[in-house]
């Protein structure tokens, strides 16, 4: 299964380098994580594809994915049992509100 990933960064970028790092490579790691473990599934869309929303918070460093768009309900459980920390529970408006912020440096 092809998994593509959308970012959206929830406030400004951070001063501070490291953190930068830090969130860079827990990013990596999250989207490593979930390609791996669905790498053998097989979605029910017709291109076998599917689009996660990955969010990065504003302080902290603990990456969220959006599943309310992963329209495959084994999949959803899937996600949910796998990454159950990584579940974003904030509303649809504040990842609209933030969807033009710059990523990364």
């Amino acid at each position: 299964m092809d998994v593509k990933f959308d970012l959206v960064r929830i406030g400004k970028i951070r001063k501070n380098c490291t953190s930068e790092k830090i969130l860079k490579q827990n990013v990596d790691v999250l989207r490593n994580n979930i390609r791996y473990l669905l790498k053998n599934e097989i979605c029910s869309n017709k291109n076998n594809q599917l689009d996660i929303t990955m969010i990065i918070p504003a302080k902290g460093f603990n990456i969220k994915i959006r599943i309310q768009n992963v329209k495959d309900f084994h999949l959803r459980k899937l996600l949910r049992e796998n990454f159950p920390n990584t579940i974003y529970k904030g509303k649809l408006d504040t990842i609209l509100d933030n969807i033009d912020n710059q990523i990364f440096k």
